[in-house]
């Protein structure tokens, strides 16, 4: 049925016990008419969420049990092959990789079964994006039938909310998401790029969102949050339909701009309530800690005093100097590169020049030991 192409089922999930999330996830892709027909002799993608090199029990990235669980059921339905890739910043190549799948827990039902990607090239692509019109794609996406977009649910210090549209950015080579920082400097540009990329995308191939929101993640998200017990498994075969659920689920209703950009492309429905949902008879909300460069002033009400007074009011990434090791993580993935490292008292410690911030804060979502804060202005601390 047509309806169902823009459908999100929901459905609790109280654990990450596999037997339990298979049973729910069967059910869902019955809900959804997901069946052999689908992806009998296909090569399945799990374009997962593995955005460092983080343990499962921190929320930040793809939970293994899910990896397991999907594989269960897409070789149920005679799939050829299933892979899980991702492209996180950095280099992408095996040494990085191999440490985030260690970490991850995905070494651990890596098999037969389960493949983790180690092709490590990528292909120049065109698009007739708003923003975005050519670009490199990794090859593992590039060579699947179908993919499954696996991601998480969880706060954003850049674009407010990552779900299935911010997953497709791992797509993009690592080094080169830097480059995309660079070339999209501003919160608006850089959320019209996803929509671009997420077009480009689904016009590809089938895509399926999955999102794992049986823990979530809030705060200084998506890396150096804390973990949120929401108990839910969300599926679409639209990841923009999904999303519009995800971020009314989060009580963040209207605030993540993307979707602004989706919904006037005709991609979804803007109000969650005009989504068939189904699986649940209502869709539960929860109070989640948006991150601290999310709660200035000027993001929640960018005309109030606009232009040049705005820019000086915004929140900007600040090196904890306490915590920093001067390890340069910050430094490399800086798309400005406005961070260099020196030596303080016999101590290598990070510092940025914030006349040439962008304020994108990949430096906070990537440094290893969360050792870069958000520094807000004395006029909004005082306003707030």
């Amino acid at each position: 049925m047509e309806y169902l192409d823009k459908a999100v089922y929901i459905t609790e999930c109280d654990d990450y016990n596999i037997d339990n999330i298979r049973v729910k996830l069967n059910q869902a892709f019955t809900a959804l008419g997901l069946n052999s027909q689908y992806f009998k002799d296909k090569n399945v993608l799990i374009k997962a969420n593995l955005v460092m090199a983080k343990k499962p029990e921190y929320a930040a990235t793809t939970h293994p049990a899910f990896v397991r669980a999907i594989a269960d059921i897409v070789y149920q339905y005679e799939a050829a092959s299933l892979t899980v890739a991702d492209s996180p910043g950095g280099p992408f190549n095996h040494v990085t990789l191999s440490s985030v799948y260690n970490t991850c827990g995905l070494n651990d039902i890596a098999g037969d079964r389960i493949k983790l990607n180690a092709d490590f090239t990528y292909s120049p692509v065109r698009t007739n994006g708003f923003r975005l019109k050519s670009f490199n794609v990794i090859n593992a996406f590039l060579k699947a039938d179908i993919v499954i977009d696996l991601c998480k649910l969880k706060t954003h210090a850049l674009t407010g909310m990552t779900c299935s549209i911010k997953n497709l950015f791992g797509i993009i080579p690592g080094v080169e998401k830097v480059e995309m920082h660079s070339n999209f400097t501003t919160k608006e540009d850089f959320s019209e790029m996803l929509v671009d990329l997420a077009e480009y995308a689904v016009s590809t191939k089938p895509i399926i969102a999955i999102c794992d929101a049986v823990l979530s993640h809030e705060g200084n998200g998506p890396t150096h949050g804390i973990p949120k017990k929401t108990g839910l498994i969300l599926m679409s075969k639209s990841l923009f339909s999904l999303d519009v659920v995800a971020e009314h689920i989060m009580k963040m209703d209207g605030e993540v701009l993307f979707l602004n950009y989706a919904a006037e492309r005709g991609l979804t429905k803007r109000n969650y309530e005009d989504i068939d949902i189904i699986g649940m008879d209502s869709v539960p909300t929860f109070d989640f800690v948006r991150s601290d460069a999310s709660k200035s002033m000027i993001i929640k009400y960018p005309k109030l005093l606009g232009g040049r007074i705005a820019k000086l009011l915004e929140t900007r990434p600040k090196i904890n100097r306490k915590k920093c090791i001067g390890c340069g993580k910050c430094a490399s993935s800086c798309p400005k590169h406005t961070i260099v490292i020196k030596k303080n008292k016999q101590k290598r410690i990070a510092k940025i020049n914030p006349k040439n911030c962008i304020k994108c804060y990949c430096c906070q979502e990537l440094c290893p030991i969360g050792a870069v804060d958000v520094k807000q202005s004395l006029i909004v601390k005082i306003l707030r």
